[in-house]
């Protein structure tokens, strides 16, 4: 069983503290196949901005978010660079295509999107399978221009972002597909059928013209059905006790509609609790990628300005949770002296500088972070 819920958010404010250091590199020397996951570009003339790249279009693979969470504090413009099509190979289950729900996610959060494509790949082998490839590049000089555009862009990420796929979706989607054709033949290896992406293609037109409005209306019913398999499933490494999966329908001043699913929604002393959970099976705490992936979403609702659940408005909080092979509980922000307990009571010292940072980001930006035992 899920609930489902409607909200409604105006802005947004986060200030992240669990970010890691950023690298800095010369917009000369970048190159999108070698860069970092992310890092700090250097275009000259005091001209920075921040980017972060996805190896997939699918949000669920390779931590997109926690390399945006990393970024997002950051007081440069923001940049992520999205592979429109992913095809690991026809013996394999992973080909993916980007959505309207990434594309609106960026937008709300004022994050500039650069669509590339593959047009270089290795031929892979495993188990027994042969239609396979491997560390697949992309174009950087096609990269690196848009960077250059977006650097010298006046207009907010929704301007650039409806204005690039409006004009180069259909462009980056044909050069995605060829590429593809051009390295099956190249590398004597079968890929997922072409026929089928360019008929799903045609999904997203209108008058022969790439259409946002189709491209949305189409991939958000993928999605909307693609979460209601999630709310049925209760996955591995997760631990839920606490409550229903909760369906989100979020709508803003931009115009956008966002499908999410949350791992959790209770009520407590009449109040919906949102909780994102994640869980180490083996360890004491979720690795650092996973609380910064759940960190990540929750910006999204610790900003709602209303939610909404059966037409009646409700009062909520927003909560990380986050479990391991430990004993009780700290709910933060806590008091320093039971914060300093917990640690000493699970082994913690390696993880104290985690503790505190997540301390101190539920101070600022008014949620709560659960850590607690798995059992």
């Amino acid at each position: 069983m899920y609930l489902k819920l409607e909200g409604f958010i105006k802005d947004v404010y986060y200030s992240p503290q669990l970010t890691a250091e950023l690298s800095e590199s010369s917009i000369t020397d970048f190159d999108i196949n070698e860069c970092p996951s992310c890092g700090i570009i250097d275009l000259g003339n005091n001209n920075k901005v921040a980017y972060s790249k996805w190896v997939s279009p699918k949000r669920t693979r390779s931590y997109p978010f926690a390399r945006l969470y990393d970024i997002f504090g950051t007081n440069y413009t923001k940049i992520t660079i999205i592979p429109i099509i992913k095809d690991e190979g026809a013996d394999s289950s992973n080909n993916d295509r980007i959505n309207a729900m990434t594309y609106s996610w960026m937008n709300l959060l004022n994050i500039y999107i650069v669509l590339g494509w593959y047009n270089d790949a290795e031929k892979a082998y495993g188990k027994g399978k042969t239609n396979l490839i491997t560390n697949q590049k992309m174009d950087k000089d096609y990269i690196v221009s848009k960077i250059k555009e977006i650097s010298k862009y006046k207009m907010s990420a929704l301007h650039w972002n409806t204005t690039h796929f409006q004009k180069d979706f259909k462009k980056i989607y044909l050069n995605a597909v060829e590429s593809y054709k051009k390295i099956s033949k190249l590398k004597n290896v079968n890929l997922h059928s072409f026929e089928n992406h360019l008929k799903v293609l045609e999904n997203f037109k209108k008058n022969k013209q790439f259409d946002i409005e189709k491209f949305k209306e189409y991939t958000l019913k993928r999605s909307k059905e693609a979460q209601n398999r999630e709310i049925k499933t209760i996955h591995e490494l997760e631990y839920l006790s606490d409550g229903y999966k909760g369906l989100f329908i979020i709508s803003n001043y931009l115009g956008g509609l966002y499908y999410l699913t949350a791992d959790e929604i209770y009520i407590e002393d009449g109040i919906f609790i949102i909780q994102e959970s994640k869980n180490s099976s083996k360890g004491k705490l979720p690795s650092i990628n996973d609380i910064k992936d759940g960190l990540f979403k929750l910006i999204l609702y610790s900003n709602l300005d209303k939610l909404e659940y059966e037409g009646e408005k409700v009062a909520f909080k927003t909560r990380l949770k986050l479990t391991g092979n430990l004993k009780g509980n700290l709910k933060l922000p806590a008091d320093n002296n039971d914060i300093s307990d917990f640690i000493n009571k699970n082994g913690l010292s390696r993880h104290k500088s985690t503790i505190l940072k997540l301390q101190k980001e539920a101070e600022i930006n008014n949620i709560e972070i659960l850590i607690g035992d798995n059992k």
